[in-house]
């Protein structure tokens, strides 16, 4: 793994540390660490602040992989921020929906800060009523006036 001048320089490197997933994803290892930010990607974001990292439909395109690990130590790291950043559409999709078309990866109490091209909202302490502005405004614009007008429906 990495290039000759990398595998050098780790070469009985005291600093350098290879640990398995069973230490590194311990919620209790990264939350010790000040302002540990983690930045994770998903497939979808729901209104409510439910992420799919997983699926497209019945494909899988993911894993589970250290997401929700990550982002739970994240919180309560001092100065720590759990992020999901993704991009606003897939083609003309809106990756901002209504609700998750796959599994959740991350549920909604395990409120984060969701990031997109077009804005970023703070779901932290944020009901979900609260939420939901926050959302639409990181969709793409053009799915914005169809998401509120789906969420308003199906309340």
């Amino acid at each position: 793994m990495g290039s000759d001048r990398t595998r050098r320089s780790a070469h009985r490197n005291p600093a350098l540390q290879l640990r398995g997933t069973e230490y590194t994803h311990a919620p209790s290892v990264p939350r010790r660490i000040e302002r540990f930010v983690a930045i994770n990607s998903a497939v979808q974001v729901d209104l409510t602040g439910q992420v799919n990292a997983e699926a497209i439909g019945d494909t899988y395109v993911g894993a589970v992989g250290g997401v929700g690990d990550f982002l739970r130590a994240a919180q309560p790291s001092r100065g720590g921020v759990p992020v999901v950043a993704l991009p606003s559409t897939a083609g003309p999709h809106s990756r901002i929906a209504t609700r998750v078309s796959g599994p959740v990866t991350v549920p909604r109490s395990d409120a984060c800060v969701i990031v997109t091209e077009y804005e970023i909202a703070d779901l932290r302490g944020l009901s979900i009523a609260e939420r939901i502005p926050k959302l639409i405004a990181v969709a793409n614009p053009d799915h914005r006036e169809r998401l509120a007008r789906e969420c308003v429906a199906g309340t």
